[in-house]
């Protein structure tokens, strides 16, 4: 069965809205799917500084048949009647009606229409523009010329491109047609802003995945948060270094995409005359650093840690 997937890429999303929106994304494409008689077998979302990304697995390729059953007036009733249910009906005939018997109430005229299900990929094109439009952002934007244009897309940072496609895993997948804001969809995202920022042409969900990585950007939150403690633990070993707690810088990283590496450097003595919980409070708040003290033995001056240059990766 045809997979989605779907990825909104824009400028960095505050973290604090990024776990919601990636929620709402899921929820909202996922509910819609439902009420169009699409089934799915699984979605998941995920969500970067720069990208909102939903890949729902096992959704049929069309819509069921739907059967339904119109109840008329009853048999023998006014012209005027029968003639409105069979507008309603969009029957040309009394004839095409069906006569159901009730031995309590009458006999009825019940209409029998079949409406054929349509492609998925036309329904979730249609959809889609709903989602865009209406999605719940604590706070949004607009931006660029179309911000003059009543109506015009909401987002939370500007939007600059749309990924869409649709297919078995083993065929190539078709473009879902999004359009707004002058954006349209496609099958093209981009790596990591300064590592890697070039262009990226994508077909399913496993090869999404394995581009963006070799374009320095981490999908999957797991890989970021394993690295850290690891990352960590080397860095101070390596240094002499004791690690102070730091579960909500951790978190913080792990949200950003940061991965853990040792940055040496050193405060002008006079700074340091102020309490060291100042100072640990200002590297771990301001600075988003884990805090790094000296052991007995270590020879180096750094009294915190961030992302070394030379272990660049990150979510883009």
């Amino acid at each position: 069965m045809p997979d989605l997937l779907l990825e909104l890429f824009s400028e960095e999303i505050p973290a604090r809205m990024q776990g919601k929106a990636a929620d709402d994304l899921r929820k909202m494409v996922t509910d819609r799917l439902v009420d169009a008689g699409l089934v799915y077998e699984g979605a998941r979302a995920f969500v970067t500084p720069r990208r909102l990304t939903l890949f729902v697995q096992g959704v049929p390729a069309r819509q069921p048949d739907l059967k339904e059953e119109r109840k008329g007036p009853r048999v023998g009733a006014p012209e005027g009647a029968i003639a409105g249910f069979l507008k309603a009906a969009g029957l040309s005939s009394i004839d095409e009606a069906v006569i159901q018997k009730d031995p309590k109430k009458g006999d009825f005229y019940i209409a029998l229409t079949e409406k054929p299900g349509r492609a998925a990929i036309d329904v979730i094109g249609e959809f889609l523009q709903v989602v865009l439009r209406a999605f719940p952002w604590p706070k949004s934007m607009r931006w660029g010329e179309q911000s003059a244009t009543p109506g015009s897309l909401e987002w939370v940072r500007p939007l600059h491109a749309i990924v869409a496609t649709f297919g078995p895993e083993t065929e190539e997948p078709d473009i879902v047609h999004v359009q707004v804001a002058g954006i349209k969809s496609g099958n093209v995202t981009y790596g990591h802003r300064f590592l890697a920022p070039g262009a990226i042409q994508v077909r399913h969900f496993d090869d999404y995945v394995a581009k963006l990585e070799k374009a320095r950007v981490v999908l999957r939150p797991g890989a970021a948060a394993r690295d850290h403690p690891e990352r960590r633990k080397e860095s101070c070993v390596c240094a002499r270094l004791r690690a102070g707690r730091g579960r909500g810088t951790a978190q913080r990283g792990r949200r950003a995409g940061r991965m853990a590496g040792r940055a040496d450097g050193s405060f002008d003595e006079s700074f340091l005359k102020i309490p060291p919980e100042v100072i640990r409070a200002t590297i771990r708040n301001n600075q988003k650093c884990f805090v790094l003290t000296r052991t007995a033995n270590s020879a180096s001056p750094p009294p915190g840690g961030g992302r070394s240059p030379a272990q660049p990766a990150g979510r883009g």
